[in-house]
């Protein structure tokens, strides 16, 4: 018996269930590519373009937000500016020791050489 593996598409968006009118308005692209399940909700620039009028009757669960939470976003960025601050204090405390570290072995070899 052999055991295969069936790798399902993309919860595919029912087209259907929008109004006509707002099925009229969007591009037959992304129509097709909801309904392939390429996409599972409807860019914002593409419900930007759109008439007010159409865009209030879109569901909320299918319009797609770059930034629906801006206290997330500034958490994440206040979080990714840490890590960068904090990989880039890292490095520079190395490179102390290392300088540290190479003036003392320095020292000791003039030492030594100028005892003989």
């Amino acid at each position: 018996m052999s055991m295969t593996t069936r790798y399902l598409p993309l919860a595919q968006v029912d087209v259907d269930d929008l109004p006509p009118d707002v099925i009229d308005e969007l591009p037959r692209d992304i129509i097709q590519q909801l309904q392939d399940g390429v996409l599972d909700k409807i860019p914002d620039n593409i419900v930007d373009s759109l008439p007010p009028s159409i865009q209030d009757k879109i569901p909320d669960g299918l319009v797609e937000a770059a930034a629906s939470n801006s206290a997330f976003t500034k958490v994440l960025l206040a979080i990714g500016i840490i890590a960068v601050l904090g990989f880039m204090w890292g490095i520079f405390r190395s490179a102390v020791k290392w300088m540290i570290y190479s003036a003392i072995l320095a020292v000791g070899s003039w030492y030594l050489f100028f005892q003989q």
